[in-house]
């Protein structure tokens, strides 16, 4: 039974501490309701790579890259490409010197994939 606490216990702390270290992810980054974040990480050049994982029954990639579009555009981004197709997304938007570049895909059992980088130094 103590041993049983011992490994909840460490596993509890293992479960925060790589929370921790993952980066916060800039507002400018839309981060869907109920997505599991894979990645989140700060680049020293100014970069900021995000990548998800949500479950497919709960939106489509038509859908989530609406509401990627429409986030990133209440932030002050303009559309400079905009490829959606049924199983995958492909957008690049600008905001002065930042560029927004998102790539949704669904993937095998209904997961949708949605990777976000942020680049400052264009």
């Amino acid at each position: 039974m103590n041993n049983s606490k011992t490994l909840m216990i460490a596993g509890l702390m293992a479960l925060f501490s790589a929370s921790a270290m993952a980066a916060p992810i800039p507002g400018e980054i839309f981060k869907p309701r109920g997505a599991e974040v894979i990645k989140a990480d700060r680049q020293g050049d100014g970069e900021f790579e995000a990548e998800f994982r949500l479950r497919g029954r709960n939106t489509s990639v038509e859908r989530l890259a609406g509401q990627v579009r429409a986030h990133a555009q209440r932030h002050g981004f303009k559309v400079v490409e905009s490829e959606i197709k049924r199983d995958d997304a492909d957008l690049k938007l600008k905001r002065r010197d930042q560029e927004l570049d998102v790539s949704i895909e669904r993937k095998d059992h209904g997961i949708i994939e949605y990777k976000a980088d942020l680049d400052s130094n264009r």
